[in-house]
Parts: structure tokens; sequence; C-alpha cells
């Protein structure tokens, strides 16, 4: 019997403006892996920019955020999870497009972080129309890791040196 060790992905996450990715750029630059956002880089292939379909916009997020875990075999960092495309389907959908039934996704990630958001900026990128709408979002992200078991260790907002530092403490 062998006793493998499972890698560590550790999630930052939260709705739009909080500093996923200045956070993710931050811990890249100081060495450490990295899972950049799976729905962004998927936003800027040619072939999702006139898509406006949002169901198969959210399988293909799920598809490939499975895919890009699945590859991790050490500590990583990771700029939102598949429990982030569980809340935006239920929130915009109001149902799940894709099958979350052949994973465990109550012990798939080591540790949480959920950062507070700055104001919303416009990013040519976001779906989200208004700060009442990027607050929603924000609060279904954390309501979806809570009802999937997960504590979330709440990150504050804070120079980005400061904050990083803070994470990397947490981890210790």
């Amino acid at each position: 019997m062998t006793n493998k060790k499972r890698p560590l992905k550790v999630v930052l996450t939260g709705g739009p403006c909080c500093g996923k990715s200045t956070t993710i750029n931050e811990l890249k630059k100081r060495g450490y892996s990295i899972l950049e956002e799976v729905a962004r880089e998927i936003l800027q292939e040619e072939r999702y920019k006139e898509n406006k379909d949002y169901e198969l916009f959210q399988e293909e997020i799920f598809k490939r955020q499975v895919e890009k875990e699945s590859k991790i075999v050490d500590l990583t960092f990771l700029d939102r999870s598949t429990i982030d495309g569980i809340a935006y389907s239920l929130l915009y959908l109001k149902y799940i497009p894709f099958n979350v039934n052949s994973y465990d996704l109550r012990n798939r990630y080591s540790k949480i972080f959920f950062l507070d958001r700055f104001p919303l900026q416009k990013d040519g990128i976001r779906v989200e129309g208004d700060e009442r709408e990027a607050q929603k979002v924000h609060e279904k992200i954390r309501e979806a890791y809570l009802i999937m078991g997960y504590s979330l260790t709440k990150v504050p907002i804070m120079p980005i040196e400061e904050r990083t530092d803070y994470i990397l403490e947490k981890i210790k």
C-alpha cells in the first residue's frame, strides 16, 4: 500500500476586484507555483469572445479547471477554483450545467483565502455590470465555499506585499 501525498492546492477567491490576480502575480514573482484564472484565459480566446452561451462557457471553465488542477503536484496557489464556477452558475443560470458528482469537491483544496473587495473597475473582461452585481457575486462565492464545507480565511485590503506575506504566514 502506497501513501500518496496530496498536493497543497491553496485557493485565492472572492468577487471581482479583490486583488486575486495581483496577489497571484506577486506569489509567482516570489517563485511560487500558481494556476491563473481559467475563466479569464478562456475569455481572451477568439472563439469565446463572440460566444454568448453562458452555459457552454461555464462547462468549459469547469472542464479546464479540473484538467489543470489534476496536473498539480506540489504547493500551488489557484486564482479561483471549481467552486467559483458553481457559484457563478448558480447566480446566473440558477443551476449547475456540468456534472460535479464524480469529483470530490469537498476535499479538493487545502486552504481557501477569501479576499476583501476593492471598488469595481471595468477591464473589458469582467461580466459584472455594476458594484451591486459585483457584491452579489462576492457573496455567492462565499456561500458556495461554505456550503461545500470549507472554512474561509478572510484577507483584508492591504498593500500587495503585506497581503502576500499575510497569506504565506497563514499557510505555514
